[in-house]
């Protein structure tokens, strides 16, 4: 005796072109944005991450040197807000086309 079938076969021409026909509108984007850097290629969210993490951390760092860090009340989130801005902001501006 053989095993239950997972997917039984398909009867009709329909249940048999749905996959290709699912897959013309799952296909995406035309290409991955992704950059080349020194002959490697990243995604372009994580080079848009690390400046923002960047940016982040040169924020504090300026805060630190005016004594202004004092008067944040929860310093993690604002930094994690501020390099989130600093992302999206940075997305935006490089890939706005």
């Amino acid at each position: 005796m053989s095993p239950p079938l997972l997917f039984p076969p398909a009867r009709n021409t329909l249940m048999r072109r749905a996959p290709l026909a699912l897959s013309l509108f799952l296909s995406g984007c035309s290409h991955a944005p992704a950059q080349n850097v020194v002959g490697s290629f990243f995604p372009s969210w994580l080079l848009c991450a690390a400046l923002g993490a960047t940016f982040a951390a040169a924020v504090r760092a300026v805060l630190g040197l005016l004594s202004a860090e004092n008067i944040i009340v929860a310093p993690v989130i604002t930094y994690l807000c501020i390099g989130l801005a600093a992302t999206l902001a940075i997305w935006l501006i490089w890939f706005s086309h």
